[in-house]
């Protein structure tokens, strides 16, 4: 057995299940009885936010979701409808990894809030993709009709005015490396007229948050987006509520964030949830330690070439892989066999 930073939990091989109720940590073997009870010291006060259990039980609750995308999108949004996520058109993989919710709000406008646990190939792709579903959702179906000044009923043809469409990704990871976005935490994606260097339509919109990239502590915060960032990134590893937090969104927040506050089968839930959470960011850490392990076995330039192959056949670019590995684009673009 070794701890597991997170829930002061610990991790177990893949012969054990684990069932987590309140305070104790139950651990037993697959098809046994339970064999062992160890009261942890140490619980986190509050949910890890990143994991898709703490992710859904926050902006599952329509005040924190309005109060969020409010700050995040410096908007007022009055009141939002939870839409049923499958109308994305999500492929149901890699579901440890990325989670979701999708609204719309009273004047039409569709939001949709991702958290990823780890890097997935094809990024920007990957947003084209899910954002498509909600623009083209909004045609109308089948054909319309109306009278004319004659009082006969005629076709009328659908205008494209669409409501605007707006995805939060949060992100455990960085997808930006390079030099001039290195404190870069907050990125907004637009359709943009490069030449005049305007946006082309205020309709579309992707809001990117780097989580690693923000480093802010509690005595630097200055706005609500500040507050938002710095408790989805730090909350479980809180003991109380940060004194600047005391009223308002934020008090309501860590309020309902307060792990005592879970039923027994929420407890057990987000249990499983911080299991998957751990299992993807140790996965991620394995495969970088890996790579460098088998660098050092089997030489160096074959480990760093196997780990080049293997970024860019996830979708890395050849200027994210350089960042990462070290290894200059030219030679990069070698080891791809990739001809200019």
């Amino acid at each position: 057995l070794f701890s597991v930073r997170h829930f002061g939990m610990w991790k177990i091989n893949d012969n054990f299940a684990t069932d987590v109720m309140y305070g104790n940590y139950y651990i037993m073997a697959k098809g046994k009885e339970k064999t062992d009870t160890k009261k942890i010291a140490g619980l986190s006060a509050f949910m890890n936010i990143k994991t898709d259990f703490g992710f859904k039980k926050t902006f599952g609750d329509k005040t924190l979701l309005i109060a969020f995308l409010n700050a995040i999108l410096n908007r007022k949004i009055a009141d939002i409808e939870y839409l049923q996520t499958e109308q994305l058109g999500y492929i149901k993989e890699n579901r440890k990894a990325v989670y979701d919710v999708y609204c719309t709000g009273v004047t039409g406008e569709r939001f949709i809030v991702e958290m990823q646990a780890s890097p997935q190939p094809y990024f920007m792709e990957r947003i084209l993709f899910y954002m498509a579903y909600p623009v083209i959702s909004q045609a109308p179906k089948g054909k319309v009709t109306g009278k004319n000044s004659k009082g006969e009923e005629v076709k009328i043809p659908w205008d494209y005015s669409i409501s605007g469409v707006y995805m939060i990704c949060i992100l455990d990871s960085i997808i930006f490396p390079e030099e001039k976005a290195k404190d870069t935490v907050t990125e907004r994606l637009q359709i943009v007229r490069k030449e005049a260097n305007e946006t082309a339509t205020g309709k579309w919109e992707v809001i990117t948050i780097e989580l690693p990239k923000f480093d802010k502590t509690e005595d630097d915060l200055e706005t609500d987006v500040d507050k938002w960032l710095y408790s989805i990134k730090n909350m479980e590893k809180l003991s109380e509520c940060p004194k600047n937090f005391n009223e308002g969104i934020f008090r309501e927040l860590y309020e309902k964030s307060k792990i005592n506050n879970l039923t027994e089968r929420e407890m057990k839930t987000y249990g499983k949830s911080i299991w998957e959470y751990d299992d993807v960011i140790l996965g991620m850490r394995r495969s970088r330690d890996e790579g460098r392990e088998e660098g050092r076995n089997e030489g160096i330039k074959e480990g760093i070439s196997k780990l080049v192959r293997n970024c860019y056949k996830n979708g890395k670019s050849i200027v994210q892989i350089a960042e990462f590995t070290g290894v200059p684009e030219k030679e990069i673009k070698t080891i791809l066999e990739i001809v200019n």
